[in-house]
Parts: C-alpha cells; structure tokens; sequence
C-alpha cells in the first residue's frame, strides 16, 4: 500500500504526512481547561482590547440560550456546546492528527485541507481584517476562544497508527485504559490529568478565576516571552511531540494489545498534569498576544 499523494509537510517533524481521519475526537480539556485559557487570555488582555472583546462576544449573545454562559470566559466551551445540540458543521476544526505510527505500517488516509490549523490561521486574519464585518470578528473570537485550548491539548494533534489501529486511534480516544474515572487516554488528558475538578460554564465565577491566578503566579508569563508568537502549526507540533513522548511511549508495551492498557501509574499522572497546567496558561497567553495584537 502507497502513501496517498495528499499530504502536509510538517518542518519540524521531517517530512511526512498529517492525516486528519474522518471522524472526531471528543472535546478537548472539557469545560474546566478551556475556561482556564480563557480566563488566563482575559486577564492578559489590555483593557480597550478586553472592552473590544467583550463588545464582540455581545454580538453573538442570542447564540447561546444560557445567560450565565455569555462571558468571554465561558463562552469558550461554545464550540462544544454547539456540538453537543446537534450542529456537526465544525468537527474537523478541533484537531489535526500527525500520525504517531512507530510500527512504520502503510497509511492510506487523504489529509483533510481543514483541520485545526488552518482554522486558527484563517480566523486570526478575519479578526485582524479591517475591512471584516462585527458578525465575522465575533464569530472568529469564538471560534479562535475555543481551538486556542485545543491545539494546546497535546491529543488533539497526533493519531497513533497500529495494526490494532490501522486507520489511527483519534487521538487517544480509541487506546483505552483500565481505569475508573477515564474509559480512554484521550480523555485522561481531557480531564487535566484529573489536575482540576469538573466546573461547568455556569459555575465559572465560583472557581476559574482562583484557577487561573494560581496558573499564572506558578507560570509567569515573562518566563515564556521566546515562545510567544503567532505559530499555529509549530504549537500543533508540540502537542504532538508531548502525546509521543509522554502519553504513548510510557505506555508503549501494552498498547497494541487488544485488552485496555494497565492503570495509569502515579508518575505517569504527575508528569501528565505538569504538562497541562503548563499547555493551559500558554495557550492563554498566547491567545491573549494574538487579541492585543488583533482587536
């Protein structure tokens, strides 16, 4: 079998395909890490840009039937909640699966010409467009509000490719684990490595802004200033490289079996949750460089 002709070189990673199989991962960093990015990115925000924000997140208020979801913050679980009522129009915007294929086996899949890169890119120059209407800015900060979370969470950017797995796991969602609280590592990594409990959008107020003060006082954002800039495929690159190294290989031996991979072992999750905390607040602030720069 032939690697189809279809394909996105990545700079990095050598030159090899991005392969964005057909069918959706499930939300990335749920309720609780998006809010978290938010919030990191509203409170980065100079104050005539967080008035812009706030007046563009209005426009599109009658989008949301919840008042108590109308905020900058919450409204970064708009995509999902979108979803989540029966509007399907967006799932290949949530991720982009590099394919992690260390059994070096055949792939056949066609790269999607829209993935999770390609929207932040696209929806990045309608907010910085002055020629673009109120609707499109609002609809672009949404949208921008949400993925900034998602390319952020290292398993919306890798697909691992086996033989239990030909056509690719997911990310994540299909290598599934023997544990109580998470039926797949996908969604271990959803959770913040179970770092922060479940908040929902209503009850943001209650407990994302402590959440998020702590982020900032552990992770300044002065210690990341190299890392900053707009780089869309390069942060898609390094939520691959960190699914590699410390999501699958630690897990490597067990993976191709068909029963799910052994309980998670501690080390396992505290490395996990190190990585969260430090992808949430950057992809606050780097959310937050591209509105200043933008609105």
């Amino acid at each position: 079998m032939k690697f189809s002709p279809k394909r996105v070189l990545l700079g990095v990673l050598g030159a090899f395909a991005v392969w964005n199989l057909n069918l959706s991962p499930a939300q990335a960093w749920w309720e609780t890490g998006h809010m978290i990015t938010a919030q990191i990115a509203y409170d980065n925000l100079r104050p005539e840009v967080r008035s812009r924000a706030d007046k563009l997140i209005a426009w599109l208020d009658n989008s949301e039937p919840d008042v108590g979801r109308r905020h900058f913050v919450p409204v970064s679980v708009w995509m999902d909640d979108t979803k989540a009522r029966g509007l399907y129009a967006f799932n290949e915007w949530h991720y982009i699966n590099i394919p992690y294929n260390p059994e070096g086996l055949a792939v056949t899949k066609d790269a999607l010409s829209t993935n999770i890169v390609t929207v932040v890119e696209t929806m990045a120059k309608t907010l910085s467009n002055p020629k673009a209407s109120d609707f499109e800015k609002a609809f672009a900060l949404r949208i921008l509000l949400h993925l900034f979370g998602d390319i952020h969470q290292p398993y919306h950017a890798v697909g691992r490719i086996s033989h239990t797995h030909p056509e690719g796991d997911l990310g994540g969602n299909r290598t599934l684990l023997a544990h109580h609280d998470y039926r797949n590592v996908h969604a271990f990594w959803d959770s913040t490595a179970a770092l922060y409990p479940e908040v929902k959008a209503t009850q943001w107020r209650d407990k994302i802004p402590a959440m998020s003060t702590e982020l900032q006082k552990r992770f300044p954002r002065d210690a990341w200033s190299a890392r900053m800039g707009f780089a869309p495929m390069a942060w898609a690159e390094e939520s691959y490289k960190l699914a590699v190294r410390y999501g699958y290989k630690p897990l490597e031996s067990e993976l191709n079996q068909v029963e799910p991979a052994s309980k998670l072992t501690p080390d396992y999750i505290r490395e996990a949750q190190q990585i969260c905390a430090e992808r949430l607040a950057l992809g606050g602030y780097r959310l937050a460089e591209l509105l200043n720069a933008s609105l």
